[in-house]
């Protein structure tokens, strides 16, 4: 309901007169011809007008959280240099800034932020009434959750435009910031303290990768249905067991590409590589995908599921309902596991894997984002893969 009201407020205000206007903090504005790319602030300038004396650090600014969620309170501000860019399709409605103590996510819910906000470009963001919260242990800023049953997330997308103009400013270019090299022992522990550490939304580089025969994604049968945990009917995970690895059993389940595009998806369907692959979730399984919903589900629940689609087995389901899906591929650091998880949507969805690297004969230095997910090390990659991997 907040948002509603903030995003009417911000709508009113832009259509209202002079006097309404000047209730509301002052705003930059774009010249005549002034590309909003280039519309730049000083330091000194917002200090000024917006009354603070000093920015708050990314890493003072994550120690003010708290499950599920905190609504940031005051005149604080952070800055930060542009670490990401969308530019790919590899990331989505999210910029990363960083500063000497850490890195965070700030979900501007656009896309082409890169040509909006780009790399080595120093951000300010006035966080008073944004929220911080966790994505699987990943700091993040935005607007307070959706009040909807079905939201699983602590923030929301700040998607409107009047908003972001009260809250993100651009600054001035600077070199962009050279990746942090970080080894196994800096990895464990950031994973061991988890939401804190600074290692997270940071650009690093890590040294020394081995494909790790393995591969996660969740897919959806058809994802225009219900598809959260509590929906076990609509959900196929490509990984390893609970109970863990079968000795010969291909975990990669012959997926050789970073992510898969929708056509690269039913290609790997029609291939058979995932017949195998068993629908449900956590401990509630039902039998592989050639089966159909009729077959596994209680009659209501297929009828309210599946309806007309009941009697197609999941495979036809899922070529029928095809969409794009990321992939995880596991790479080991050591004895450590780091995820490298790319969007089917991204430009290089389709683009294979070396096969030196996928038999484990070539180790890789790889450079990207370091987020964290569920307690894992799991890397965003920035560039498509000819410039973010490195085959040694």
């Amino acid at each position: 309901m907040k948002k509603l009201l903030i995003a009417f407020s911000a709508a009113l205000a832009l259509v209202s007169c002079q006097s309404l206007k000047e209730e509301w903090q002052p705003v930059f504005t774009f010249g005549d011809n002034e590309p909003a790319s280039l519309v730049t602030v000083t330091e000194t300038d917002l200090k000024s007008r917006y009354g603070f004396s000093d920015f708050t650090t990314i890493k003072a600014l994550k120690a003010l959280y708290r499950s599920p969620g905190v609504e940031i309170k005051g005149n604080i501000w952070i800055r930060g240099q542009v670490t990401s860019s969308d530019r790919t399709g590899n990331i989505y409605r999210e910029l990363y800034i960083q500063d000497e103590t850490g890195g965070i996510d700030v979900k501007l819910g656009k896309s082409s932020l890169y040509s909006e906000y780009k790399v080595g470009q120093w951000i300010y963001v006035s966080c008073g009434g944004l929220t911080l919260g966790s994505y699987n242990g990943m700091p993040q800023l935005g607007m307070e959750p959706d009040q909807t049953s079905t939201n699983e997330y602590e923030t929301s997308y700040i998607d409107v435009q009047a908003i972001i103009n009260e809250h993100v400013f651009k600054g001035g270019f600077s070199t962009p910031l050279v990746p942090e090299i970080v080894d196994e022992a800096t990895v464990k522990a950031a994973c061991n303290q988890g939401y804190q550490h600074e290692l997270w939304g940071k650009l690093v580089t890590i040294k020394g990768l081995r494909y790790g025969n393995e591969i996660f994604a969740l897919l959806y049968p058809n994802s225009n249905l219900p598809h959260k945990s509590a929906n076990p009917e609509n959900r196929v995970f490509l990984s390893t067991p609970q109970s863990g690895p079968v000795a010969g059993v291909d975990y990669t389940w012959g997926i050789d590409t970073w992510a898969l595009s929708k056509a690269g998806f039913i290609s790997v369907l029609r291939s058979g590589k995932l017949d195998a692959a068993e629908v449900g979730s956590g401990s509630t399984r039902y039998g592989p995908i050639l089966g159909t919903p009729r077959r596994y589900l209680p009659a209501g629940k297929t009828l309210d599921s599946f309806g007309a689609d009941a009697d197609l087995t999941y495979k036809e389901i899922m070529i029928k309902y095809a969409t794009a899906n990321y992939v995880s591929h596991y790479f080991k650091l050591g004895s450590t596991d780091i995820q490298v998880r790319t969007s089917g949507y991204a430009k290089f969805a389709d683009e294979k894997l070396d096969p030196a690297i996928l038999s484990g004969a070539a180790t890789v230095d790889i450079t990207g984002i370091l987020t964290i997910y569920d307690g894992a090390a799991q890397f965003t990659l920035v560039d498509e893969p000819s410039l973010s991997v490195k085959k040694n």
